[in-house]
């Protein structure tokens, strides 16, 4: 086989394997905004809810709560559940894509 046929070879099979590879990750994005990730404060007082997508799904919070705090202390209490929520999202998105996409390497 000549030279220049060989790299022709190579090329088509490394095209064929990111094309694989832009499918798995596209079925694996679907199915992370499906999947729902959940983080809490105060012992679930505070709890928000995450789609793989990052999307915020839903907030609760524990009415017996607001009567015990003013507003900079619930401002404080939602910024450590919305970053704690993020944070496990993308470590859950890092999990699932990593080693489709070779990051997780």
């Amino acid at each position: 086989m000549a030279r220049g046929q060989k790299g022709l070879m190579d090329s088509e099979n490394l095209m064929g394997q990111m094309r694989e590879m832009q499918e798995h990750l596209k079925v694996a994005q679907k199915e992370l905004e499906k999947e729902e990730i959940s983080a809490d404060v105060r012992g679930g007082a505070i709890k928000i809810t995450f789609t793989g997508a990052q999307e915020c799904k839903s907030v609760e919070i524990d009415p017996e709560l607001l009567k015990t705090l003013d507003a900079a202390a619930l401002e404080g209490l939602m910024m450590d559940v919305i970053n704690k929520g993020l944070d496990r999202v993308r470590k859950h998105t890092m999990k699932k894509l990593g080693p489709i996409s070779g990051m997780g390497r």
